[in-house]
């Protein structure tokens, strides 16, 4: 009940001096961007960043989504997070893992994932790469690391409509929700709504088409 009621009185703390710089305006699991800078930059805080990246890559019961949500939210603060930079190597990865150059997709995977740790399609095409080298164990971990973010990310909205769009910070992202969801993306498009942006993707669940929206401000807030 301590630990409780020192973190509520943290919130608490931070709520009373954040200040308003960014664009991106939507309370992420209950927290403004400012309050999230405050926290993750804060090597005294609980949920200072470097722990948090830590706790995510254990991805055990005992990690919170709130935990798992400061640390791929607050990721995006941090000088090394550029939507732009790492394309190029995802691509890479994906390419050598279709071609059955395992070995080589590993090592770029890992690359990959110490420069931008909470890159969703990273730890799922490194499980792919630990799989097919054989290495199970592995390959579980990394399946457990992005099933749980997956999980959390879509505890960031409904999907429904631009206002609970699921709020995501890699351009991979919607790929991997979507498989994740085991729902096959039909069209995709993009939308400009009040200084925010958003992919609209259309996909065919319960014998019907419907609409899920992604709020991707946060790539373009971010974009260096």
């Amino acid at each position: 009940m301590k630990k409780h009621a020192l973190i509520i009185l943290l919130f608490t703390s931070f709520s009373l001096f954040s200040q308003t710089g960014y664009n991106f305006k939507k309370k992420i699991f209950g927290q403004t961007l400012d309050q999230i800078t405050l926290i993750t930059n804060d090597a005294d805080s609980t949920f200072y960043i470097d722990d948090l990246l830590f706790k995510m890559y254990v991805a055990d019961s005992s990690v919170s989504d709130f935990e798992l949500a400061m640390a791929y939210y607050g990721f995006v603060l941090q000088p090394e997070y550029n939507p732009d930079k790492f394309i190029g190597l995802e691509l890479k990865v994906m390419t050598n893992n279709d071609n059955h150059n395992w070995v080589t997709a590993k090592k770029l995977a890992d690359s990959l994932l110490n420069n931008y740790p909470t890159c969703l399609i990273g730890h799922v095409e490194l499980s792919y790469a630990y799989n097919s080298l054989q290495d199970t164990t592995k390959a579980a971990n990394q399946r457990r690391i992005y099933e749980r973010l997956c999980n959390m990310i879509l505890q960031s909205g409904d999907g429904s409509s631009f206002e609970t769009a699921y709020i995501i910070t890699g351009f991979k992202d919607i790929e991997v929700l979507t498989q994740f969801s085991r729902v096959q993306i039909k069209k995709r498009k993009t939308k400009r709504k009040k200084n925010s942006t958003y992919e609209i993707v259309t996909v065919f669940k319960n014998f019907k088409e419907i609409d899920i929206y992604f709020d991707t401000s946060l790539l373009t807030e971010f974009r260096r």
